[in-house]
């Protein structure tokens, strides 16, 4: 059995665990007995059970990614040797010389939550150091800051207001989904966005730009 293949049937077998268990009563221990396979397999592909959470959430939010948007669109982490590293986890989409519009993103991301909506609804409420809450925080800020930069495109904007917008919007977007994954009753969590699924960038841009504007008077 191929690396991938003995992956994905750890990581499937925990998610049904999880749904005939609650996450946090989920052990090693019930994860390789269900797998038929040992500990120190276990180990050797997931240092633990958060690393394991965190790794089915880049396998399928990267299928949903594939599937969705070209290759040339998909963003990567750089500089990064972790088997996490081959699967995008963004995209790049251009809508003008400083605009991009991520609102088709954020339609997939949040897919990707309902297609697990249990096993993610209850990933998404540890909020601990290691929890996938922090872990997607970790992954998206420099995601979005780097989004700011495009967007300035060499316009001058202090650091510290940069490393700002990047946090708060970054807060916005992760606070938003974990918040209505945590909604049994929503079905479709984005349902409500319309017209503003990309006001994320859409404000982002605005605001930028208005601080230029008045810079230029």
């Amino acid at each position: 059995m191929s690396a991938m293949n003995t992956m994905l049937l750890i990581a499937n077998a925990f998610v049904e665990l999880c749904d005939e268990t609650p996450l946090q009563k989920v052990s090693i221990s019930d994860i390789v007995k269900r797998t038929g396979k040992n500990r120190k397999t276990f180990y050797y592909h997931f240092m633990d059970k958060n690393y394991l959470i965190a790794w089915i959430f880049r396998y399928d939010l990267a299928l949903a990614l594939r599937k969705r948007f070209p290759e040339e669109t998909l963003v990567y982490e750089a500089e990064n040797k972790d088997s996490m590293a081959q699967f995008p986890y963004y995209i790049r989409k251009k809508s003008g010389i400083r605009s991009l519009n991520h609102s088709e993103f954020y339609g997939v991301f949040a897919s990707v939550l309902e297609a697990r909506r249990r096993f993610y609804a209850q990933a998404l409420d540890d909020n601990g150091p290691d929890s996938l809450q922090s872990y997607l925080f970790q992954l998206y800020q420099p995601a979005i800051k780097s989004d700011i930069e495009f967007i300035l495109s060499g316009r001058y904007l202090p650091e510290s207001n940069i490393a700002f917008l990047s946090e708060l919007n970054t807060g916005a977007f992760l606070y938003y989904f974990i918040r209505k994954c945590n909604q049994p009753a929503i079905t479709h969590l984005i349902a409500d966005a319309g017209p503003f699924a990309n006001v994320i960038h859409s404000s982002l841009e605005t605001s930028i730009n208005e601080v230029q504007l008045s810079r230029g008077r």
